[in-house]
Parts: structure tokens; sequence; C-alpha cells
């Protein structure tokens, strides 16, 4: 492998296109307007720059409201004192090579995919000189890189405007899909919890999930229960990104969770041989379901971008990715804290995009600001989400968690009406909602609301839960429990 990168000595171009794009604007309006709408002047190579002169020409007709033929562009050349450059005699050979301009989109198109080459090709240059004059943090500098590589790519195809009869063949075929989901109307990856599947219909691929709490309400349990559930019942690939807890700990969460064994006696060994069974089965179970672990604490953002990236390469079928959390990303090893707003922003735009790039459904935890404890009601709301507005606005799904017993526990007294209020003694009975295991304390056992406060492509709404902290299991109350609870929210 060469030590150092190949230079370029020529850059790439295609004056035959660019002359056909010019020759179709000078005989026809309509082929005008459409390269126009899709070409900027340095969307033309150096190769031959009249073209560029050209073309500048034209755009300035355009502005102002002239109409682009041979004599007109010839006027303006004049004006723009470029007649020396460029001369008639140019201007009628494009005119005479043209034998029709009905295929202008197809010379648009070359002309644009040459000009994303030359650009990639100086940012790879770009690039080299600026590795060359030395890079600190190279984890920062990757993932500028990537970054700029990803822009210039993604301007590869020009777009032309779609059809009725297109848009209404794919949605056909969307519509088709969607009549092969299971009879709980799933066309997405199992959250497993009955109803917020109906308000998401699974986790969708492509979407940015957001869950949102205040610290130690429940958010990673929550994580690790969707990762969980989406590996069980749905018999996928899924990554799991700890930057707050080691794999370790994560693991004896869902240890508990699957045995029923308090997560206390399990840190702390003191076992006896019914738990040592279950204990033995949740561990057997877990290690047969394709869940992956990246524990590196407060990782980069292009790091988490290229593990993720590498194993979607690995396993192609892997269906969804969970990081815990948004706070701890790092943008840089060295950050401004005045600017980390702009990082955030920047971080939840590279994970919608990761969503997007990898076609697979990613939640991504967050925390709420202090501004909700400072509220009567202690109910969040999507402007509680911490450092930046950009979060809600590229989020598919936003889920705000509220547990009534959290603030009971800190002293604090909710004011709010209905089940906005501390209940912890006022609760109904959990026993008809707990599993079949050994008896818990029932103050173990939380009433949590998930809001729903934003689905793009859904409706919102709240989802009851019981977070059974002991086994940091999450459970779906029985319908006489909910029945109960909203006897009680009508009665307040």
């Amino acid at each position: 492998m060469p030590k150092t990168m190949p230079k370029v000595y020529k850059l790439p171009s295609n004056v035959e296109a660019e002359r056909s794009v010019l020759g179709s604007m000078l005989i026809a309006p309509d082929a005008a307007d459409v390269a126009l709408g899709s070409l900027s002047e340095e969307d033309f190579s150096d190769a031959d720059s009249r073209n560029k002169l050209v073309f500048r020409a034209m755009v300035e007709l355009h502005k102002n409201g002239r109409p682009i033929d041979a004599q007109t562009v010839i006027d303006e050349l004049i004006a723009l004192k470029l007649d020396n450059a460029v001369t008639a005699s140019y201007l009628f050979d494009l005119v005479s090579s043209i034998i029709t301009p009905d295929n202008i989109d197809h010379y648009i198109n070359m002309v644009h995919e040459q000009a994303v080459l030359r650009e990639l090709l100086l940012k790879f240059k770009d690039i080299q000189e600026e590795y060359a004059t030395g890079v600190s943090d190279i984890g920062s500098f990757i993932a500028k890189s990537n970054d700029s590589i990803s822009a210039i790519a993604s301007k590869r195809v020009v777009q032309g405007m779609k059809s009725a009869k297109e848009v209404a063949a794919e949605v056909t075929n969307k519509i088709s899909e969607a009549s092969k989901a299971d009879h709980r109307g799933m066309t997405g990856v199992d959250t497993g919890y009955k109803k917020l599947n109906s308000y998401t219909h699974g986790w969708q691929k492509g979407d940015m999930i957001i869950l949102a709490a205040r610290p130690s309400v429940g958010k990673t349990a929550l994580g690790m229960n969707f990762a969980f559930n989406a590996a069980l019942h749905d018999h996928i690939p899924v990554g799991f990104f700890s930057l707050e807890m080691p794999a370790e700990k994560v693991m004896e969460r869902l240890v508990a969770c699957r045995s029923s064994v308090p997560n206390e006696k399990i840190q702390t060994g003191y076992l006896n041989n019914q738990d040592r069974v279950k204990i033995s089965a949740a561990i057997e179970e877990i290690a047969k379901l394709e869940m992956y672990f990246d524990d590196t604490p407060n990782a980069k953002l292009g790091d988490i971008i290229a593990k993720a990236t590498k194993l979607k390469k690995a396993h192609p079928n892997l269906g969804l990715i969970v990081i815990d959390y948004l706070g701890l990303i790092k943008y840089a090893d060295k950050t401004n804290p005045n600017a980390r707003q702009q990082e955030v922003s920047d971080i939840s735009k590279s994970i919608k995009a990761l969503a997007r790039t990898l076609n697979i459904p990613v939640i991504c935890l967050a925390q709420l600001n202090r501004d909700v404890d400072q509220s009567d009601s202690k109910v969040p709301v999507l402007s509680n989400l911490r450092d930046s507005g950009s979060i809600e606005q590229d989020a598919d799904i936003v889920m705000l968690m509220y547990r009534s017993d959290y603030y009971a526990d800190l002293g604090q007294k909710a004011k709010g009406k209905g089940w906005a209020k501390n209940k912890k003694e006022d609760a109904p009975s959990n026993e008809e909602n707990k599993p079949t295991t050994p008896a818990q304390n029932e103050n173990s056992m939380s009433d949590v609301k998930v809001l729903v406060a934003k689905n793009r492509n859904g409706s919102t709404g709240t989802v009851n839960l019981l977070f059974q902290r002991a086994y940091s299991r999450f459970d779906d109350p029985s319908p006489e429990y909910e029945e109960k609870m909203a006897s009680m929210e009508r009665g307040s």
C-alpha cells in the first residue's frame, strides 16, 4: 500500500455533455428552464472555461426575464465584457450540434455527476492536506471527514419531480407490504408493549426515536427492555451502546429482568438454590439472542457511527440500535461548553442520518432538563428536552417518561389533576399484575406513564406501564388494573 495518496493531475469532466446542455438551452426555452433549475455555474468544469461563461450569461438573462437564444446570449456576453473569451461562432457551433433537446435531463445528470466527482476528489485532497499538518483528535478528524464526504455524496443524483402515477405506485407497494402485517397490525419491530405498539405499529425502519426522562426515572431500564423485546420477539440482531454503565451491569439487569431475581441479590451474590436455577435459565435464554453491546464510556459520535455501520455490514438483518444516552456522546475531544447546544444539534442530525442510512430504527435515550421539576404538575413536555430544540425536530417519535412516585420519594408533591399527582398511597393494588414469581414489596412496583408526545407518522397519547424496579422490568398492566387507574383519575 502506498504511503501517500496519488495526486490528481486532471479533474474529471465531460465537455461534450456540457456543450449538449448549453446547445439545448439555446434552442428550447423549456430545456433552458430545466437546466437553470438543476445546475449552477460551478457544475461546469474548467476543461473548457467558455461553457461556464455561456451559462453565466444565460443565468443573467433569466434573472432579468429575457429570453435565451444565441443572439441574446451574445449581447449579454458583450455586456459582461466576456465576448473576447466566447465568440459568436462558438455559440452557433453549440446550436448546430444539437439534433433534439429532448435528452436534456440525461446531459444534465452527466454534467452534475462529474461536478460531484470533482468536488469529492478535491475534498479528499483537503483531508489529506489537513492530516499532513497534524491531527491531535483522530476521532473528530474522522467524523468531520466522514460528514464532509457524506454531504458531497448526497448531491450525486439530480432528482426530478415524480408523477402522480409514480407516487401512487410506491404507495400501492407500501400498502401491499402493510397488508402482510401480523394480526396486531405490526409493520415494524415489536416494542414489547401492546398499547405502545398500537401507537407506533412497531419501531419503523429509518426512524429516530427519543426516549427522555429525568435521572433515575427508569429510561435505561426501559431502553434495555426495548432492545431485549426486539431480539426476543422478532429474532433480529440488536445493537446496544451503553455510554453510562459497563456491559456487565446491563447484563445483570437483563438477567434480573428475565429471572425475576432482584438485581440487588444478583450483585451481592446472596442467592438461594432456586435463585441460582432461575439465573442460569435466564442467562441461557439471553445468550441465544443476537444482542451486541458496546460500553465505551463517553463514546465519540464518529465511533458510534462507525461501529453501527460495521455491525450492519456484519449482520445485514440488524433490526434495532439503542443508544444510552445522547448527553454523553462526545462530538470532539475538546468541547466548548458554550457551543454544546450546537454540538447536540449536530449529534441529533447525525443519529437521524444514521437511522436512514442503515434503514433501521435507532432509539436514543435523552435527559429532560430541570424545568420539569419546577413545574406544578411535574409532567414533562417537549420543550423539556435538554440542550437542543433540534432533538424534537429531528426525531420521528419522542416519548417522555413520568413516574409520580419518583417525586414522592424526593418529597415533592405534584399539583396537577388526574394522574399527574402523587398517588403512592392511593394507587390500586398491583397484585393482579404481578407475574407468577415469588412475592416482592409492593412499593417496588411503580406506575409509569410513557407520553408519546410526538409521532410523525401516527397518533400521540399516553401508555401505562408497570415498572418493577427490583427486576428492571416493565410490563403491560392488566385491563382491570388500567380500569381502576382510569376510575381514580376520573374521580380526582
